[in-house]
């Protein structure tokens, strides 16, 4: 019963990974997005630009995609804990080589170890793939 339920709220998460669609806007306007006060808008420099991006590209995009990737990492980190708690997803991670999940270490390095290469590249692509 657990471990559906963690699969079901996982599932529940994928929409927020997810940036919104932008379109391209109609001109180019001077960026004006920053002014004293704002977060990261610190004296004496004001904003930290030195090779002057930020009026040549859209901050917006980059501003979402540090969300979804803040989003991951917290992820990555609630996964760390809850292996580390014993929590394992039952089955095989390869049937060929007889190793189930309860069977990889938790540590970091030694889980990677134990996933066979297949899987290595399967996770690589995947992760390709969803970026």
């Amino acid at each position: 019963h657990s471990n559906r339920t963690i699969m079901l709220s996982t599932v529940a998460l994928a929409p927020a990974f997810n940036a919104p669609a932008m379109r391209a806007p109609a001109t180019r306007s001077a960026v004006t997005m920053f002014s004293e006060g704002d977060l990261g808008v610190l004296p004496p420099l004001g904003v930290y630009d030195p090779l002057g991006l930020i009026e040549t590209r859209d901050m917006r995009r980059y501003e979402i995609m540090e969300i979804k990737h803040g989003r991951a990492a917290m992820l990555g980190f609630l996964h760390v804990i809850a292996l580390h708690a014993g929590i394992r997803v039952p089955g095989y991670l390869s049937t060929s080589m007889d190793l189930k999940f309860e069977d990889v270490p938790a540590g970091c390095f030694a889980s990677l170890e134990a996933v066979p290469t297949a899987g290595g590249l399967q996770i690589m692509i995947l992760t390709c793939m969803q970026e």
